[in-house]
C-alpha cells in the first residue's frame, strides 16, 4: 500500500478482474445444464449503457426471437429467470415470471427490467454480470443470454490506490448518515476505492474469505445490539495474511474478538473515564482535542511491545495500533478507534486525529502546507493596499492567490471589464509579480446588486439557485473571456463561487471547466471538517478551513485561526491551513495578516499557492 508499487498493483488488479470477468461469462455460458430444445428461441440482453452511479436507473433490455419451423413445438408455459451476480456477495433472482407463452416466429425487443442503483442493491463498485434465462417448467433451458454493466465510484474520489472493504450493520437508524460519511471521506480523501457490505442480510451479507481481494478492512461498529459474525471475526484476527493488510476496528463489540486480542498485544477490560473529560490527548503529538461523545471505549494494553496507546481519555487507551505476536517483525496491522468519528462532529475536534491515523493505514504523507488567499480583487479595490499586502508576501517568501472578480457592475448596471480597464489590469499584473497566482471569483460577484457583496449563482432572499446550468455556463464564458483577452490566462489556476453557494448543475458546469475548486465542499457529508483537499471525479476542491479575518474585531480573528493552525500542526502526517484575507482592511489591517503570518511560520507551517495541490500542474 505505499506508494512503490501502487501502480502496478492498480494494473495487477485491473488485469485479474478483466481475468476474472472473462472467466465468470464462460463458466456461466459453458456450465452444464439441462436443455430442452435451444433452437426453438434466441435471445440477446443487454443494458442501455455500460457504467451507472449511484441514484441512476439500469435499464435492461431484451431481444428475444422465436423460431417459425413448423416441425418444432411451441412453448406455452416457458418461465423467465434473470440474476444478478454482484462483485461482493451472492448472487440475485430478480423479479422472475411465469407460464409466458412463446409464439412461433414472434419477436420481442422491449424494456425488460428498470433497475434502480441505490445504496441498498448496488452498494459495491465493480462489474455486474445479469444472466437471463428462458426455462421450461421442469428447469430446462430454452435460450439464454448475459450481459454486464459497471457501477463506478460515488462522485467523489479519482484513480484509487488501494481498495477498502467496509463492513457494518444493516440497521439505518445507527449507521446513518455516519456509516456515508466515512464512505465519502474515504474516497474523497484517501485515495482509496470503497465497497460497502452488510454483516448480516437476506442477499448482502459477510462471507468467510470476502477480505482477501482488499488492502484495507474496517468495521464500523455503530450497532452495539447486533455483534458481528463470527466469519468476520476470525477473518480480521486470524485470516490467511491478514497481517499483511490493515484493519481498522471501529466502535462496539470489540468483546466479540476477546480470544484473539492477547494476539495483538491487547484485552478487553473496558476502562470507563472517570470524571467524563471531553478531552481526548493525541500521544503522537500532545496535543488535546474536543472529544464531544458521550461513551468513548477505551481498552487495556497487555503487551506495549506489541500494542501501542495512539489515543487517551484521562489517560485510558482509546486508540491503539498494534503488531500481531506471530508476525513482530512486521509493521502494525491492527488499530482500534474506541468512538465514532463521524459522529457529533465539532471543527477541529478529535476526528482529527482519527483522520491523521487513516493516513497512517493508507501510506500517506500529506505534509504541512499553508495557503493564504486575498479575496475580492476588483476594479475598484485600493491599489496601494493590495500591492502592500503582496510586497510583504513577497519580502515573507510566501505565495498567494488572489480570487479575481473581472467584470464590476456599479449601482446603475454599467460595468468595467478588466480586459479594457487599464488601471485594473496593470494592479492586478504587479500584485502577480509578487509571486501570486489567480482563481476566477465569479464572473461580476453579483446577480442584482452590488458586486462582491451580492450573491451571483443563488438568490439569498428566496434561498434558492439563480438560473440553470446554461446560466452558469455563460457567466463562466464571460469570465474566461476577460481572462483570456487581458492575456492573464498563464496565471489562472480556478474557480471560487461567490458566497460558496450555487445549483448542483452550476457546480457541474464549474468542475468541467476548472481542475480545482478553492473552496469548502458543500456536497454534504461533513466534508469541510476535513483538513484536506477532497476530490471530486472532474476536480479537486481545496478548503479555506481557517476562514478568514472580520473587520469587526481582526485581533479576535487572529487568536482564533493561530489556536485552529495549532490544532492542525498537531496532526502527524499533515494538513492544509487555509485561510483568506481582504487587503480591503487597508493598512492597518496589513499588521493583522503579518501576525498571522509570522504565527503560521512559528509553527512549522510550509507555505504553498493552492496550485500545489493540482496533480501535473
Amino acid at each position: 500500500m505505499r506508494s512503490s508499487g501502487r501502480e502496478w498493483s492498480q494494473i495487477k488488479r485491473t488485469l485479474v478482474l478483466m481475468l476474472g470477468i472473462a472467466l465468470l461469462l464462460v463458466t456461466l455460458s459453458s456450465a452444464t445444464v439441462q436443455c430442452a430444445d435451444p433452437s426453438l428461441c434466441t435471445m440477446e440482453i443487454r443494458t442501455d449503457k455500460h457504467q451507472y452511479h449511484l441514484g441512476e436507473s439500469v435499464q435492461l433490455y431484451m431481444w428475444l426471437e422465436v423460431d417459425i419451423n413448423p416441425d418444432l413445438p411451441g412453448i406455452e408455459n416457458a418461465q423467465l429467470q434473470v440474476e444478478l451476480w454482484r462483485p461482493v456477495g451472492p448472487m440475485v433472482t430478480l423479479a422472475p415470471r411465469e407460464d409466458i407463452p412463446l409464439r412461433k416466429g414472434a419477436e420481442w425487443d422491449e424494456l425488460l427490467l428498470t433497475l434502480p442503483v441505490t445504496e441498498d442493491s448496488f452498494r459495491n463498485t465493480g462489474v455486474y454480470v445479469v444472466h437471463a434465462a428462458f426455462l421450461s417448467q421442469a428447469g430446462a433451458t430454452y435460450c439464454e443470454a448475459y450481459t454486464s454493466f459497471i457501477i463506478s465510484r460515488s462522485g467523489f474520489g479519482k484513480d484509487p490506490d488501494t481498495r477498502t472493504l467496509l463492513v457494518t450493520s444493516r440497521r439505518a437508524d445507527v449507521t446513518e448518515p455516519f456509516l456515508s460519511e466515512l464512505v465519502v471521506w474515504l474516497e474523497a480523501a484517501y485515495r482509496t476505492e470503497v465497497h460497502l457490505i452488510y454483516q448480516e442480510g437476506v442477499y448482502q451479507a459477510y462471507q468467510s474469505g470476502i477480505y482477501e481481494d482488499f488492502d484495507v478492512l474496517i468495521y464500523y461498529a455503530t450497532d452495539y445490539q447486533h455483534p458481528p459474525p463470527h466469519e468476520l471475526v476470525k477473518d480480521l484476527f486470524d485470516g490467511e495474511g491478514i497481517t499483511n493488510k490493515k484493519v481498522v476496528w471501529i466502535g462496539y463489540n470489540l468483546d466479540t474478538a476477546r480470544e484473539y486480542l492477547p494476539l495483538y498485544g491487547l484485552g478487553y477490560e473496558t476502562l470507563s473515564p472517570e470524571n467524563g473529560s471531553e478531552e481526548l490527548l493525541y500521544v503522537d503529538s500532545g496535543v488535546s482535542y474536543t472529544l464531544s461523545q458521550p461513551d468513548p471505549i477505551c481498552v487495556e494494553v497487555l503487551d506495549d511491545e506489541l500494542a501501542r496507546v495512539r489515543a487517551t481519555v484521562e489517560d485510558a487507551p482509546v486508540i491503539v495500533s498494534a503488531k500481531n505476536a506471530h508476525f513482530s517483525e512486521n509493521e502494525e496491522c491492527f488499530y482500534f478507534v474506541g468512538f465514532h468519528p463521524t459522529s457529533y462532529l465539532a471543527p477541529f475536534g478529535a476526528h482529527l486525529v482519527f483522520c491523521d491515523i487513516l493516513n497512517e493505514v493508507y501510506g500517506i504523507d500529506r505534509g504541512r502546507f499553508a495557503l493564504v488567499r486575498l479575496e475580492d480583487i476588483h476594479a475598484l479595490t485600493n491599489s496601494e493596499h493590495l500591492l502592500s499586502v503582496t510586497g510583504f508576501l513577497k519580502d515573507e517568501g510566501v505565495p498567494f492567490t488572489l480570487a479575481l472578480i473581472p467584470i464590476y457592475v456599479f449601482e446603475d448596471g454599467t460595468k468595467t471589464h478588466i480586459s479594457w480597464n487599464s488601471d485594473f489590469r496593470g494592479m492586478v499584473s504587479n500584485a502577480l509579480l509578487d509571486g501570486g497566482e489567480f482563481v476566477l471569483h465569479g464572473a461580476t460577484h453579483q446577480y442584482d446588486g452590488p458586486t462582491a457583496i451580492d450573491f451571483e449563482f443563488w438568490d439569498e432572499k428566496s434561498d434558492t439557485p439563480i438560473g440553470d446550468s446554461e446560466y452558469a455556463l455563460q457567466r463562466v464564458a464571460d469570465a474566461l473571456i476577460e481572462i483570456e483577452f487581458s492575456e492573464l490566462k498563464p496565471h489562472l489556476v480556478g474557480w471560487e463561487t461567490p458566497h460558496y453557494k450555487a445549483s448542483n448543475e452550476a457546480y457541474t458546469v464549474f468542475e468541467e471547466y476548472f481542475e480545482l475548486l478553492y473552496e469548502h465542499q458543500y456536497w454534504g457529508f461533513d466534508l469541510e471538517l476535513l483538513p484536506y483537499p477532497a476530490q471530486r471525479e472532474n476536480c479537486l476542491y481545496v478548503p479555506t478551513n481557517l476562514y478568514y479575518v472580520k473587520g469587526e474585531a481582526p485581533q479576535n480573528d487572529v487568536d482564533r485561526i493561530l489556536d485552529e493552525a495549532r490544532l492542525l500542526a498537531g496532526l502527524r502526517y499533515g494538513a492544509v491551513a487555509s485561510f483568506f484575507y481582504h487587503p480591503s482592511l487597508g493598512l492597518e489591517g496589513l499588521e493583522y495578516l503579518k501576525k498571522i503570518i509570522w504565527g503560521l511560520q512559528e509553527q512549522g507551517w510550509i507555505f504553498q499557492p493552492c496550485s500545489h495541490f493540482i496533480e501535473d500542474k
